[in-house]
């Protein structure tokens, strides 16, 4: 249930209480852009989720089409976190891409300039790393765990249909409960082992919480420690 299809995400099995989001079921909390930190509320082109093995996990937001990256510590979808605004040296917007070595994504630019490597070793602090090897290509496909194969994409201007999603509670069949509906989203990432689903409109960022994954994961954690 982490993915939209036909513009609707339905939650039907989960039972944690909400008590704290404006839009909220006993299954789903809906945070606006007025309810997440102000680097949030800026309109943005691409995002992407980075995952590190200490269990801490970001969010990038490319805005402004000029390299402006927003970074958001989601570890705790319930508590996000800001962690700064950096500016990367790009002349205009890209669209993140295939993640390398754990280390690094591929960024591609939306005026089929080419492509080139976000260091992220440094997460708090990503850095653009043009790389002469890959100008040549816009689209990237993975070729094992650290290679990429690139390719130009003839067809791509780098231009999206953005639509606007709605957000259903479906978990009582006889009577489904609209928690809201998302603008113009240009682009989403979910993230499955926390039931979290970020969304980029119009107005910025929307996420999507189920509290009842949640909760498994952090059960599964402690067990697990």
């Amino acid at each position: 249930m982490g993915h939209f299809r036909k513009a609707v995400l339905m939650a039907a099995f989960a039972t944690a209480a909400i008590t704290h989001a404006e839009l909220a079921s006993k299954s789903i909390v809906v945070l606006q852009p007025q309810d997440l930190p102000q680097s949030a509320q800026v309109t943005g082109q691409s995002m992407a989720l980075h995952v590190l093995g200490n269990g801490l996990t970001y969010l990038y937001i490319e805005q402004q089409q000029a390299g402006q990256l927003a970074v958001l510590d989601v570890t705790d979808p319930a508590h996000i976190q800001p962690v700064g605004v950096v500016k990367l040296d790009a002349t205009g917007a890209f669209d993140f891409g295939e993640t390398v070595n754990d280390s690094a994504i591929l960024v591609s630019f939306r005026d089929g300039t080419g492509a080139a490597l976000l260091d992220l070793r440094k997460p708090k602090a990503p850095v653009l790393s043009p790389a002469a090897a890959y100008l040549e290509g816009t689209r990237a496909e993975k070729l094992g765990q650290f290679g990429l194969v690139m390719a130009n994409d003839t067809k791509g201007s780098g231009v999206r249909v953005a639509q606007d999603y709605s957000i259903v509670d479906a978990s009582n069949p006889g009577a489904p409960q609209l928690l809201g509906t998302v603008k113009h989203v240009k682009t989403e990432i979910a993230n499955e082992s926390m039931g979290t689903t970020y969304l980029l409109g119009e107005d910025g960022l929307t996420v999507v919480r189920r509290p009842a994954v949640e909760l498994t994961e952090r059960q599964q954690s402690s067990y697990s420690n």
